[in-house]
């Protein structure tokens, strides 16, 4: 699919799919690299500044739940992130002038792959405008039974729903039967190791467990236009630059009128996670079945 019909997908429905982005060398590569750094989880007994880990993780038998920041432990995740087949929709979407704003993997081990709730990226990451989207680079193989991410078509035009519960503040999850949100359009984003989605800030997603026998990897690379300014965390200004991918550094600052609630109070940190563990309901496998 050309460009042109990817980004007209993406303005309509909130989300593209990119079919093939990576070629069977560059999945191999991506799948290498990627066994490498988890292979580094081998004899750590708790999160730290590289894992966050399952519930049933054990120094001797590793269950990585998330990679974080893996643009920092390698090179080749960031290299990654200017690649032609995705690169050239992101600047579409966000312009000419694009920084990583930020990276994660999110590793549902087979038959322990824990599930994520609906949920927007916005609540989590609110900028001064809103042109930011999030590439998701499929590591392994996507079916209907490793937990795959579903998008609810058309939820990007809003509402920004309720991250937050009375008493426990945010939460990072949306009660979307409090919440009267219409599931019944979902769509399961499955494909081949090398497929990528694109979705924006907006888009309604979330994914269930992992039931099957086999792992569900994906990269996911956030993207903002270089006058984005988080508003979410403080910025090391070197370290901030350092992520622009393509134009000059910039102390300009572009303002949009979004509504934006911000990610706090949040008793469970930056993990969405950990923040979605305190959630009084977890209705994901409840109302999509991965």
């Amino acid at each position: 699919m050309s460009t042109d019909k990817l980004y007209q997908q993406y303005q309509e429905q909130g989300y593209a799919l990119i079919e093939g982005a990576l070629s069977p060398a560059e999945v191999a590569e991506l799948r290498a690299v990627t066994d490498r750094v988890a292979a580094q989880a081998r004899g750590v007994a708790e999160d730290n500044a590289i894992f966050d880990f399952e519930s049933d993780h054990t120094p001797d038998q590793p269950l990585v739940q998330r990679i974080k920041k893996p643009h920092r432990v390698d090179a080749f995740y960031f290299n990654l992130a200017r690649h032609p087949a995705i690169f050239e929709l992101v600047q579409r979407i966000c312009g000419e002038h694009v920084r990583l704003n930020h990276s994660k993997i999110n590793m549902k081990a087979a038959r322990a792959g824990s599930p994520l709730e609906w949920h927007q990226d916005w609540a989590f990451a609110p900028h001064t405008n809103m042109s930011t989207c999030v590439a998701s680079v499929m590591i392994d193989d996507v079916t209907p039974d490793n937990g795959p991410m579903h998008v609810l078509p058309g939820s990007h035009k809003g509402p920004l729903f309720e991250h937050h519960e009375p008493g426990m503040g945010f939460v990072g999850a949306v009660d979307v039967i409090g919440q009267e949100v219409d599931l019944s359009q979902a769509v399961s984003l499955t494909g081949p190791a090398g497929t990528v989605s694109l979705h924006h800030p907006m888009t309604m997603h979330g994914s269930g467990a992992n039931k099957s026998g086999h792992p569900r990897r994906i990269l996911f690379l956030e993207y903002a236009a270089s006058d984005a300014y988080p508003l979410f965390y403080d910025v090391d200004w070197d370290e901030y630059n350092s992520r622009i991918l393509s134009g000059p550094e910039t102390s300009h600052v572009r303002c949009e009128p979004n509504f934006i609630k911000l990610p706090w109070p949040s008793r469970a940190g930056s993990s969405i996670y950990k923040a979605q563990a305190l959630a009084r309901e977890r209705q994901f496998d409840r109302t999509v079945k991965a």
